[in-house]
């Protein structure tokens, strides 16, 4: 998701990177200037949660191994697309759990930061950035002073926690990794963010009511007695097959099943240069020929989302968030997910490895040329090739009557 004008999305490219640089050397005068008044920003750096917990008199606890991720690269338009390639095998570091005695959650982008003044990188990493003086906070050398907190606080809040695929798969997989490391006291209250209908939807389903939530949306500071950080699954996009599983378990209710047929096309409406669909009204002509019916899933409930995509047997949708639902598919179904021109991205091929009996698919765009980098694919609309969409839909049915007779 990219928050900026539609005319001016084109840019962000160039923009992000641009503001990165300028926030490392914002960094150097804001950290100093800081100390004037509170001294709230982080004066140091600690890499993980085992050294910050040993330099505060804290304890920290492994929640998961180190892993290896191994997937079998999915079939789609162009084949063999390299992004599938160099995805196929990914590491995943070892996720902990820390108690951090007098620690504080700071900002919008939630960064913790130890007792002892030190940004504790590990789950403070922001998009985009390449050292940890670049991340935004330093932006803001006076922010308000932090509201104290009695007890035990559990930090679920994360970067980016405003975007659908984000809550679902960094802040709520948070209470999986904390689930998975007994010998930590579960928190008397949670820091999370609450402002938005899917978050108190979502929050509501896995048990977290109002009553033991501290709403990150309203509380900007906060300071725990003892701050309960569960790590992320991962820092970055790699969709670990556990969180799937652990989210249908939390989730997905058990009675809803796959219909037959049943066949939906996920829109992200009319919004400039960011992967709308140009052609959207010939590509809905063409799918209300076939029985699809359309859904926009930022319109739902997040039961209707849910239940929208687990009774789905085939599901088409641009790159976007509302295709995290994925976790919800049932075995048998399949997606076609379509990008811009000439590019990929594997993020929700992914998570689809990780839903069983889940087969994915892709077809990028027409169009001159491709986006070279993330970036530049989040800005681009998509013109979907209806001839190599239709012969892939074709294919599907061709295939479905062949196993019926």
């Amino acid at each position: 998701m990219v928050r900026l004008p539609a005319a001016a999305r084109p840019l962000y490219p160039y923009l992000k990177p641009a503001y990165t640089r300028a926030t490392g050397i914002a960094s150097i005068f804001s950290r100093p200037l800081s100390r004037l008044r509170g001294g709230y920003l982080p004066s140091g750096i600690v890499a993980t949660m085992e050294r910050a917990a040993t330099s505060t008199g804290g304890r920290c606890l492994v929640a998961r191994p180190a892993e290896i991720l191994e997937r079998t690269p999915p079939l789609g338009v162009p084949a063999g697309h390299p992004a599938f390639e160099t995805s196929r095998r990914e590491s995943v570091p070892r996720v902990a759990v820390a108690e951090l005695p007098g620690a504080r959650v700071l900002g919008p982008h939630r960064a913790v930061i130890t007792a002892a003044g030190d940004l504790l990188h590990e789950v403070s990493y922001y998009f985009g950035t390449t050292r940890p003086t670049e991340h935004p906070l330093f932006l803001h050398p006076f922010p308000p002073p932090p509201r104290q907190v009695a007890g035990r606080l559990g930090v679920l809040a994360s970067r980016g926690d405003v975007n659908y695929y984000h809550f679902l798969m960094d802040v709520l997989p948070r209470l999986g990794v904390l689930e998975q490391c007994p010998g930590i006291e579960p928190p008397d209250r949670w820091f999370v963010p609450a402002q938005t209908r899917f978050q108190r939807e979502l929050l509501d389903l896995v048990g977290i009511s109002e009553p033991v939530r501290i709403d990150a949306g309203r509380v900007a500071h906060v300071r725990a007695d003892c701050l309960v950080v569960p790590g992320l699954a991962a820092s970055t996009v790699v969709n670990p097959p556990w969180v799937v599983r652990y989210l249908r378990s939390r989730l997905l209710d058990g009675t809803i099943k796959r219909g037959p047929g049943r066949a939906v096309y996920v829109t992200r409406g009319a919004s400039a240069n960011n992967r709308q669909v140009a052609n959207e009204p010939e590509l809905l002509g063409m799918l209300a020929g076939r029985g699809f019916a359309v859904i926009d899933a930022g319109q739902l409930s997040v039961a209707d989302q849910i239940r929208s995509f687990a009774e789905a047997s085939l599901i088409v949708a641009p790159h976007g968030a509302a295709l995290a639902n994925l976790i919800f598919a049932s075995p048998g179904a399949t997606v076609i997910e379509l990008f811009p021109a000439g590019c990929v991205l594997p993020d929700y091929w992914k998570l689809a490895t990780g839903v069983e009996g889940l087969e994915y698919r892709y077809l990028s765009g027409r169009g001159a040329g491709a986006a070279r980098s993330r970036a530049q694919l989040l800005v681009s609309d998509i013109t979907v090739d209806l001839v190599q969409l239709a012969a892939m839909l074709d294919g599907l049915e061709d295939r479905a009557s062949a196993s019926i007779s």
